[in-house]
């Protein structure tokens, strides 16, 4: 055993009090620990990453900040209202109500059927909306949850509302009543609903069994077809825990593979031990973002290794330029490195069963470091548009790998979309290719284990609360949900609910 190398000084929680302490994390023992002390209750030493390797080349896209935050998050959270939040709102999470039809046994929502009911009316949810679309920076995205979101009969009208807003609308589900409902389906699609964000935790029954209390799977299918055949993308979400459903995760990619064609990607959420989820797994088994990576190479095959996941921060040189052709700039993707590991594959023209990493089509660091030069250019106003075109052209020329691009996509239309995506971002801009491309990621939410406030700090995903309070996603969830959902709710009238 060596003694621990402190990689710097942050802000946590006593897991048992929630009380705000002092933490370092630190490598020990090729990991990254996070070590901390409360007065009441003790040492506490957490695995933030199983691999201090990964951990480190994740860094490299995005360098913590220098001083831990002095502020008093995650006390008084409020994105709207705190001077020292980093990020800006890229994806808003609304819980439309705390009710499910499952009673998962890990939820972090501690959602079923609670004695009091959060559901905001449907004039609370569109005022809600309408702040949200009056940000100096909107957000890209909303996500509609819960609770089990499709639980309320008036989700469609919910949907639409968004639409009009013109959100891009996800739907985040467990399927169950959809998956019965293909008339609900079909209206969601006509209401504008664009992906359905599917609780997926494996392709056999055990997972669901163990995670879920139920043999969901061909609930699961289904789903999958209805989707199909209103042309409703899908992203599958599985929670992922050592033991249980850790050896499916090259499994799931293989499917979302065969399945492309309306499967748009894949978001591993490794078991975040908020709610009910700690009475009933154990932490020694938890998967970490560089577990993740590790599963991904070794389940598929080395087809995407761990090299190839990146930290969501490696965008922020394309959002810039392409930000410089929108009328409406778009927020950036600055949460940090710690966050999760992401990239996008591209399934072979060969046959479903191949699939390669976009950064295996480039040279990446040297077309990151032509767009980080141009943005220099960009800032200084020292280049037009037709410039920038000119620039991005030459970038793509010099990084791509023509002898693989030209087999899978056409160099031609490789430098084309690759122009496009950075000049009119859009689905459309992707062509063809949009119905090839998979988003692989894993997304490590905290929990009072592993809080850390530079995380907090940088957040881009934020839970948007009836009274207009923009709290990020894992800070809501340890440190607000009872309090605004007890806040909200309406004592529920048995007669009429149950």
């Amino acid at each position: 055993m060596t003694s621990p190398k402190i990689l710097r000084e942050t802000f946590s929680v006593c897991p048992v009090c929630l009380k705000k302490i002092k933490a370092q994390v630190a490598e020990k023992d090729g990991k990254v620990v996070i070590l901390k002390e409360c007065s009441d209750h003790g040492k506490f030493n957490d695995t933030y990453w199983a691999r201090a390797d990964i951990y480190y080349k994740a860094e490299k896209y995005k360098k913590p900040s220098a001083t831990p935050f002095q502020d008093n998050c995650p006390y008084g959270c409020g994105v709207n209202s705190c001077p020292n939040h980093v990020s800006t709102t890229v994806m808003a999470v609304i819980d439309v109500t705390n009710e499910c039809d499952l009673r998962c046994p890990i939820c972090f929502a501690n959602a079923s059927k609670p004695p009091d009911l959060y559901r905001p009316s449907l004039e609370t949810i569109h005022n809600m909306l309408k702040f949200l679309k009056n940000r100096e920076l909107p957000p890209l995205a909303v996500m509609f949850a819960g609770g089990e979101p499709t639980v309320r009969d008036d989700i469609v009208e919910i949907v639409r509302m968004a639409h009009e807003l013109k959100f891009m609308i996800l739907l985040a589900t467990n399927g169950v009543r959809m998956s019965q409902e293909p008339e609900l389906v079909k209206n969601l699609k006509k209401a504008g609903l664009n992906i359905v964000y599917l609780q997926f935790d494996g392709l056999t029954d055990m997972p669901y069994e163990k995670l879920r209390n139920a043999k969901l799977l061909p609930k699961k299918l289904r789903l999958v077809e209805l989707c199909r055949e209103q042309d409703i993308e899908i992203i599958l979400v599985p929670t992922v825990q050592g033991g249980i459903n850790d050896n499916e995760v090259g499994g799931i990619i293989k499917f979302a593979a065969e399945n492309v064609d309306i499967i748009r990607g894949i978001v591993f959420q490794p078991m975040s031990f908020t709610g009910r989820t700690a009475e009933y797994v154990s932490r020694q088994n938890r998967i970490d973002n560089s577990l993740l990576a590790q599963k991904i190479e070794e389940q598929t095959n080395g087809m995407i290794t761990e090299e190839d996941m990146f930290p969501v921060s490696v965008m922020v040189p394309p959002l810039k330029i392409m930000n410089s052709f929108l009328s409406k700039t778009w927020p950036p993707f600055t949460p940090t490195p710690y966050c999760g590991l992401w990239n996008w594959i591209l399934v072979s023209k060969q046959g479903n069963d191949k699939f390669t990493p976009i950064n295996h089509f480039l040279n990446f660091e040297v077309f990151m470091s032509d767009l980080k030069t141009l943005n220099k250019l960009i800032e200084k106003r020292k280049i037009g548009k037709l410039g920038i075109y000119m620039k991005l052209f030459l970038a793509s020329f010099k990084s791509l790998d023509w002898g693989k691009v030209q087999r899978e996509a056409g160099l031609l239309n490789a430098v084309k979309t690759l122009i496009k995506i950075h000049t009119d971002p859009s689905y459309d801009s992707l062509g063809y290719i949009r119905r090839r491309m998979l988003l692989i990621g894993g997304m490590a939410f905290m929990d009072p284990y592993t809080f850390d406030v530079e995380r907090a700090h940088h957040c881009v995903i934020h839970y948007m609360t009836p009274d207009n309070r923009i709290i990020p996603f894992c800070v809501y969830n340890m440190f607000y949900r009872k309090q605004v959902e007890s806040k909200f709710s309406i004592p529920k009238v048995s007669s009429k609910q149950e």
